[in-house]
């Protein structure tokens, strides 16, 4: 849900990953080391970006049909740009998008939540591309401690550092030119499932290129004892020992970030083992609009059950008073960190029966901080799994908010309401229409 600058996506990890793979790769290519280059990546920026388009070219066979621009940017200035596309691409203000998680369970409540988030992020970026500006940039600061960390393990590992990131970069450039990203991340602004989806399946095959870059210059020794599948089980080991300066930051957050590199790139890498980089190609014809789809295989372009019309949240579900904030689609990644979190002993089987769920959060204004409420409508396929999801639901949300919040089952269909303790019950009455729903969210519609 929180967005990279620019791009619509999690700021992605930088130096933390590049480093322990480029590390990894260094250690299997032995003693042989190729001459350092002799200028920093900012000094050489237009003629390394161009050296790494052509790798891209050459792993992934599509052709850029023209150059992407490259830039340097100081460090002292991220802060300023990470705060303000945070702005830009949350659906409401970062204080009331934090109460709403608040409210859900997914993190609790914590003073200067939004500092140290930026401060995470901003550690991370060695470099990126933005896809408003269709330039990749580079920062200087970042990437000379990246490469200074790596230099003790001998020029092989500081030229594969930097490969790492600009290889990595370059094929979202590629993308952008084949998806138009900036259109198509603004219209799931209010599916942050779908967002989250389209991001693995971008970071998933950026990883993969990379990790094939990578491969290609080790010595032959060296490629013939080391695999993209040995360099994936590697990653996800790195990804499990968490994020440098991610002290204080809610673990929902951190696995956000990280999901997208972890199963979107095992997505990316199943695909192609599959059926080659044309089976990963069909992800363009219709990119996975379910984190479902990258959690299960299987279910890429599977039908699924959608919410019926008449169980989306609706403005009749609103207390009185209230002000509607945002609507939402959460998928089943958050589905299956928030039974996690509620303690469930089967949360990856209940969350993998996810077929769809639509949310609203409203507040009750006049009130400092003024507190979120949300009205949750999910369908699973079959009843039994959304009667256990919501006892779980229930149980879990009756200790943390006694009396606020109820959770039903109604055949497939779940339904959960908290309403903040000073909010009485919307007075019954004929039903309103239903809010509005974004394309590609839930419908009306029996299935696709």
């Amino acid at each position: 849900m929180i967005r990279e600058p620019a791009s619509g996506r999690p700021p992605r990890p930088g130096p933390p990953a590049f480093l322990g793979l480029a590390l990894l790769l260094a250690s299997a290519a032995g003693a042989v080391e190729p001459r350092a280059a002799p200028q920093g990546l900012p000094q050489r920026l237009p003629a390394a970006v161009a050296e790494a388009q052509r790798l891209v070219e050459k792993v992934r066979g599509v052709p850029f049909r023209g150059p992407v621009a490259s830039a340097v940017l100081p460090e002292k200035e991220l802060p300023r740009i990470l705060e303000k596309k945070l702005a830009e691409d949350l659906p409401v203000s970062f204080e009331r998008y934090a109460a709403s998680l608040v409210a859900l369970g997914l993190v609790a409540p914590e003073a200067g939540l939004k500092s140290r988030m930026l401060k995470l992020y901003a550690r991370q970026v060695a470099g990126f591309y933005d896809p408003e500006e269709k330039k990749f940039f580079v920062v200087p600061e970042r990437s000379d401690e990246a490469a200074r960390s790596a230099a003790g393990f001998g020029a092989l590992a500081e030229g594969l550092l930097e490969e790492a990131l600009l290889t990595h970069e370059l094929t979202h450039a590629l993308q952008d030119r084949r998806l138009d990203l900036v259109p198509r991340m603004k219209a799931l602004r209010e599916n942050s499932d779908a967002a989250l989806a389209l991001q693995a399946f971008l970071e998933g095959e950026a990883t993969v290129v990379m990790m094939d870059a990578l491969l290609a210059r080790l010595p032959r020794q060296a490629q013939a004892v080391t695999s993209t599948e040995q360099l994936l089980a590697s990653m996800t080991q790195l990804a499990a020992g968490g994020l440098a300066g991610a002290e204080g930051v809610p673990e929902y957050f951190v696995q956000e970030l990280l999901f997208p590199y972890t199963a979107g790139t095992a997505w990316v890498a199943s695909r192609r083992a599959e059926g080659g980089w044309a089976a990963v190609d069909a992800g363009y014809e219709r990119p996975p609009e379910t984190t479902a789809e990258i959690l299960d295989l299987a279910r890429f372009r599977a039908p699924r059950a959608l919410l019926p019309f008449g169980a989306l949240p609706s403005s009749e579900d609103l207390p009185p008073r209230a002000r509607f904030l945002y609507v939402d689609r959460l998928g089943a990644f958050t589905v299956k960190f928030l039974l996690e979190t509620a303690g469930a002993t089967e949360a990856a089987t209940l969350a993998g029966t996810w077929q769809d769920d639509r949310i609203l959060f409203f507040e009750i204004p006049g009130r400092v901080r003024a507190p979120v409420g949300f009205v949750w409508s999910l369908r699973f396929s079959s009843g039994d799994a959304a009667r256990k999801v919501a006892v779980l639901l229930a149980s879990f949300y009756g200790a943390v908010a006694p009396g606020e919040t109820e959770a039903k089952a109604d055949g497939d269909v779940v339904r959960v309401a908290r309403r903040p303790a000073s909010a009485a019950r919307h007075a019954p009455g004929a039903r309103a229409a239903p809010l509005t729903v974004p394309a590609g969210a839930s419908g009306p519609r029996a299935g696709r």
